[in-house]
């Protein structure tokens, strides 16, 4: 019987769509331009979720990779943590699951002062138990490891515990570990897969 469900925060708790912020700013020519480079070298992304690179040290590389869009990427440094903002409908499913009496928990990739920026602002963190973050733990999905360290710090069975992301490898891991997972596209078809699937009564 399912006892706790654990979320991803990008994408599933809050809005993420640097590709749309992006186009936004900057237009249909220079956008993607901006985006493929501020995404260019995922070494930097992987290092900086993994909380062995300052946020500070990965902006500043990125504009030395491509100088002649230094500004446009000086941008994105607040502009693309300012899209993270909380997913309404997300909010609405973890507080009407808490009041049905199941644990809900985080587990997500994120460098430290991006984390505190949606930390701040979303409320649904209010209604967790716990989580657990890449930076903290120096581990990222979808390594085995990180999922492990979160069965093992909240006492969770992964027969009983259910995870969802927006990313098929992160989904695909948790699997190999035993839990329950759900490729996440919307709060709508969450809620249709714990009720109708798994036969969570909320």
């Amino acid at each position: 019987m399912v006892q706790s469900i654990v979320f991803d925060i990008a994408g599933v708790i809050a809005q993420w769509d640097p590709k749309g912020w992006s186009i936004r700013q900057f237009g249909e020519e220079l956008g993607p331009k901006v985006l493929a480079a501020a995404m260019w070298d995922s070494r930097w992304g992987e290092q900086v979720d993994r909380g062995t690179m300052s946020e500070e040290e990965f902006f500043r590389l990125r504009r030395e990779g491509r100088p002649e869009l230094a500004k446009e990427l000086t941008a994105t440094e607040t502009g693309w943590r300012e899209i993270l903002q909380p997913k309404q409908d997300t909010e609405d499913l973890i507080r009407r699951l808490k009041a049905g009496g199941y644990h809900i928990y985080y587990l997500s990739n994120f460098p430290e002062k991006t984390f505190g920026y949606i930390w701040d602002h979303a409320p649904a963190f209010r209604l967790m138990d716990g989580g657990v973050v890449s930076w903290k733990e120096h581990l990222i999905k979808p390594e085995p490891e990180i999922f492990q360290l979160l069965l093992r710090r909240y006492g969770l069975r992964p027969e009983e515990t259910v995870f969802t992301d927006d990313t098929p490898p992160n989904v695909e891991a948790a699997k190999k570990e035993g839990l329950h997972a759900w490729l996440f596209t919307g709060a709508a078809g969450f809620e249709g897969y714990l009720r109708e699937e798994l036969g969570l009564v909320f």
